[in-house]
């Protein structure tokens, strides 16, 4: 590991809280997205992977070898009163209760894939020779892509369209943890609650923000692919208003979105810098600090 980063003014560098491997729906290992993350100049990170931290061991053996910041991280689901993706930046992933929580949201994950597949072969499409990895761990983009493998649908944006949304054929959902559930278990690990791409569901940041702050919210994603100029204008005045942190993040999933590069959505200003100092500020996480158990999901 390079030790002179420590010594060098980092605040400037380009920087991705929001990056995922293929333990969620990535396409990439964990090792491959720490190095695309570094090829971009990106030295500070986090694996968000969903409702699993089984890709942040080797995340963190690479980016200590190459020599930049690896914070373990998740991106976890909520419903309130929509769907909401809440991350768990820099969490520890040993914490007793949030090992139970991932135990509990991968049963329910495994639940929901296989009732969605079996209504997706009632509907005429057989994609259980077309999903990789486990179906446990599978999201709906990885049930969309084996749609486009097996020749049902043109691209993946036709899959949500025609089958997986609500009101669809493939359409179906379980019970999710509470936002407030979330923010608390991320707390409890040590973690930084942040709310993820916080416009999508057509959710209004001005009324659900205040809420989430008084549950222990500490971020908001300002800067992600799918917000325009004007959605950050708002959320970082949202996020000033409330004294929250903002942080970008590309929600990179390899060949997966292959318009998504890491750090595409970092921006050298005030508030990104703020944001990367609050973070290196924080003692750092290490895979010789932490007991991995190889092959076995940490939950």
């Amino acid at each position: 590991m390079n030790q002179d980063n420590t010594k060098k003014n980092t605040l400037t560098e380009p920087f991705d809280l929001h990056l995922h491997s293929s333990y969620s729906d990535g396409s990439d290992t964990p090792a491959e997205v720490v190095r695309a993350a570094y090829a971009r100049g990106v030295t500070l990170l986090a694996l968000t992977d969903h409702d699993n931290v089984l890709g942040v061991p080797e995340a963190l053996a690479e980016a200590e070898r190459i020599g930049v910041r690896l914070l373990p991280s998740i991106e976890m689901d909520a419903e309130w009163p929509h769907e909401m993706h809440i991350l768990g930046i820099d969490i520890d992933t040993n914490e007793q209760r949030m090992n139970a929580a991932l135990v509990t949201a991968l049963k329910r994950r495994g639940e929901r894939n296989a009732i969605i597949i079996d209504r997706l072969l009632h509907a005429g499409c057989d994609i259980r020779g077309y999903l990789s990895g486990e179906i446990g761990a599978a999201t709906r983009l990885n049930i969309a892509l084996a749609l486009v493998k097996g020749g049902y649908v043109a691209d993946t944006k036709e899959a949500f369209a025609k089958y997986l949304r609500k009101g669809c054929p493939g359409f179906y959902t379980v019970q999710r943890f509470t936002p407030e559930e979330i923010i608390q278990l991320i707390l409890g690990a040590g973690g930084v609650p942040v709310w993820a791409h916080p416009m999508n569901g057509h959710a209004d940041p001005h009324k659900i923000a205040p809420m989430l702050k008084e549950l222990g919210l500490m971020g908001m994603e300002a800067y992600h692919p799918s917000l325009s100029e004007g959605d950050t204008v708002v959320i970082t005045s949202v996020a000033r208003q409330l004294d929250l942190i903002v942080t970008c993040g590309s929600d990179y999933h390899g060949t997966h979105r292959p318009d998504v590069v890491p750090g595409q959505t970092w921006q050298e200003n005030v508030l990104l810098r703020k944001t990367r100092a609050f973070l290196e500020a924080r003692e750092r996480r290490t895979l010789d600090g932490i007991d991995w158990v190889k092959g076995k999901h940490l939950a």
